[in-house]
């Protein structure tokens, strides 16, 4: 009986083991898997920004300097007297800085008397004041200018003759610093002057910009020991080729075969200025 008894509790042990091992194979089976790492070369790229691009403007063309306005003048004036018609090459100049100096006061001071004198300047040595004067021409009634305007409404033209127009040149030349002749600031006879660069004031547009016979003009104090420039003065004229109706910045007519075309440089004038040669400081503006 005791030896009966020994064999049942040997065999309960043995169950109990093995429904122990049942539970935990079950509970393995049953446990949830561990969560996999995703795998880091899976990973979307990441978004590409694109940046905006800037776009780059072109640089604007630099002012049409005495060189390039005389050229186009020319080109115009050889069209006219060809019979051709008048080269593309200026109509793409119309909206066009420029920035030109004419030169004046070659030689030397301008006294009371020179009433016909265009640009000049005077020195008092007592009051160091240095006056400078320049007027500009009025072609509203010039029957050439009507001419070249044809069906253009204006109610005045107002602008500069360009003097010694066969050289580019914007300074006084040698001769007419070493010379004391005739001043050559006086204002020559109509018919020998070939080219002006003026500008039309339409009858809506402001009549403040108008110099209506009113000189350019301003007086300056010099400091002590400083003298008057001894290459002259120049009068610095700064706009746009504003061009004519058919959208050329320069119309030129000739009376007669035997003579020289006169042309007319259209503008805007939006600065005028007095300047001493080799300094880019005006002495005076006016915009």
């Amino acid at each position: 009986m005791a030896e009966q008894n020994i064999r049942l509790r040997i065999l309960s042990h043995l169950i109990a083991a093995a429904a122990g091992s049942a539970l935990t194979f079950a509970l393995i089976h049953r446990a949830p898997a561990p969560e996999q790492q995703p795998d880091q070369a899976a990973k979307p790229p990441a978004p590409v920004v694109e940046v905006p691009r800037i776009p780059v403007l072109p640089a604007p063309p630099p002012p049409l300097d005495r060189a390039a306005l005389l050229a186009a003048a020319a080109s115009a004036a050889d069209a006219v007297a060809s019979g051709a018609p008048l080269p593309q090459s200026n109509a793409a100049l119309a909206g066009r800085s420029f920035v030109l100096r004419i030169p004046f006061g070659c030689h030397g001071e301008m006294a009371e008397k020179d009433a016909d004198v265009w640009a000049g300047w005077s020195f008092n040595p007592k009051s160091r004041a240095l006056r400078l004067t320049a007027r500009s021409a009025a072609l509203t009634d010039a029957a050439w200018v009507k001419q070249l305007a044809s069906e253009m409404e204006f109610d005045a033209v107002e602008g500069f003759w360009l003097r010694r127009p066969w050289t580019s040149a914007e300074q006084c030349a040698a001769g007419d610093l070493a010379s004391s002749g005739a001043m050559p600031d006086t204002v020559p006879d109509p018919g020998a002057q070939r080219l002006a660069i003026a500008e039309f004031y339409s009858p809506g547009g402001p009549r403040t910009l108008r110099r209506g016979g009113r000189p350019y003009t301003s007086t300056v104090k010099l400091e002590e020991g400083e003298s008057p420039s001894p290459a002259g003065y120049q009068l610095q004229l700064e706009g746009r080729l504003s061009g004519f109706p058919d959208g050329q910045p320069v119309h030129c007519s000739q009376e007669t075969p035997a003579t020289a075309p006169r042309c007319l440089i259209a503008v805007q004038f939006e600065r005028v200025a007095f300047m001493a040669p080799g300094k880019d400081e005006p002495i005076v503006e006016w915009r």
